[in-house]
């Protein structure tokens, strides 16, 4: 019998069952919750193998060591280490998941894939290697990649989406087959299923009917993965994130303006109905990424989101920020009429006003993206949730002198 004389997961209420956890050594632990006191009603599936030293809290597992390499419901990939290539992971995702990815139990040779010559930094970790890979031009992939990572893509040049995001990504696809890659992980986007504001709930059966050349490009991305994993018998998961949230130097302050609405007083509700948002912060997509990259149970099409009722996240800012909630609310037809205007405003004139047609939709948006299909799959939990996102921003922008 073998022993694990630590965790790194090991706290009292960390616990959950049917969960993995990874020892300080690397390997991987089938974890499953027994009743405190009766040793002999563990899972069916974990019994002949392993158990939890119970005394309130979980302080080691054990196993039987010809059992250990069985597999189990949420069971990591497997106990060697996994060879792994990530595209653009220079990018706001990207660095993430690189991060997350050094160091990680399971994860050996992590290879970026860069368009030009890329040479080791200082920081590099060892694990790091880099490989040439550009979209636009035919493929070669290094050798014994057991996993690829596809998380570039063309989101602002539209003239280049369908070559990176539809072509970029059927020649990588293509090439990972031919290099024998075993499980491609292709990022996405909730845009494929081009759902109004009022679709209500939304999950992976929702129809695909894209709406712009973006979402159309991700679609037909999302085919070629299919269609060329099933082909050469590859394991195939896409990911599909709602609105991406999270700081970045340099760019754009996210939910800034909504907040000085907030702060200022002049937020206003439009309407009876109920609004939703869809915000998921960017470390909860990069532990989804990665988790859908080394678990065995990973599969299919998984939607990336935690969504949140508007009133609750307008009350979150308004208690970072001291002021009291915003409770004005005006009839539907004044808020698109004020939409109306202020976005023809800003054709004309080029002045942004406080609304307009873009900002009306999300405010009274009842679309909800459902990520209950990650969650079970993967018994994945969000590490930072919406509430933990949303205060921190207004913290942050509060520190820096913006609200």
């Amino acid at each position: 019998m073998g022993r694990v004389a630590s965790l790194d997961a090991a706290w009292p209420g960390a616990i959950r069952h049917g969960v993995d956890l990874f020892a300080s050594d690397g390997l991987h632990v089938p974890l499953y919750r027994g009743r405190r006191g009766q040793p002999d009603r563990w899972h069916d599936a974990a019994k002949p193998g392993g158990g939890v030293a119970h005394s309130g809290r979980c302080l080691c597992v054990w196993w039987v060591p010809k059992y250990f390499n069985c597999r189990a419901p949420y069971a990591a990939m497997s106990s060697h280490l996994t060879s792994i290539l990530v595209t653009g992971a220079t990018g706001f995702l990207g660095r993430h998941v690189l991060r997350r990815l050094v160091g990680a139990p399971g994860v050996g040779r992590l290879v970026l894939a860069t368009r030009g010559r890329a040479s080791p930094r200082n920081d590099d970790s060892e694990q790091l290697e880099y490989a040439t890979v550009d979209l636009m031009q035919a493929v070669t992939l290094p050798s014994g990649i057991h996993t690829v990572i596809h998380i570039a893509g063309e989101k602002r040049d539209e003239s280049r989406m369908d070559a990176v995001n539809h072509q970029g990504t059927r020649r990588l696809v293509e090439a990972a087959a031919r290099a024998g890659v075993r499980r491609f992980v292709y990022v996405s986007s909730v845009g494929v299923y081009g759902a109004s504001p009022h679709s209500g709930w939304v999950n992976e059966s929702f129809p695909h009917t894209p709406r712009n050349r973006y979402e159309a490009s991700k679609d037909a991305g999302e085919k070629c993965v299919r269609e060329i994993c099933a082909g050469a018998g590859m394991d195939s998961v896409i990911l599909q994130p709602s609105n991406v949230i999270g700081l970045m130097p340099n760019q754009p302050r996210p939910l800034l303006g909504l907040m000085k609405m907030v702060r200022s007083g002049y937020f206003t509700w439009f309407g009876a109905a109920k609004p939703w948002v869809n915000y998921v912060a960017v470390e909860d997509v990069a532990a989804a990424l990665v988790a859908a990259a080394v678990h065995t149970s990973a599969g299919h099409d998984y939607i990336i989101n935690t969504p949140a009722q508007l009133s609750r996240l307008v009350g979150w800012i308004a208690e970072e920020l001291g002021v009291p909630v915003p409770s004005r609310r005006l009839p539907l037809w004044v808020g698109e009429a004020a939409a109306t205007l202020g976005s023809l405003t800003t054709r004309v004139s080029g002045r942004n006003l406080p609304i307009n047609r873009e900002r009306f939709l999300e405010l009274t948006n009842t679309t909800q993206y459902d990520s209950s299909h990650l969650m079970k799959d993967l018994a994945f939990e969000y590490p930072v949730g919406v509430e933990v996102l949303i205060r921190g921003l207004a913290r942050s922008y509060r520190q820096d002198g913006l609200l």
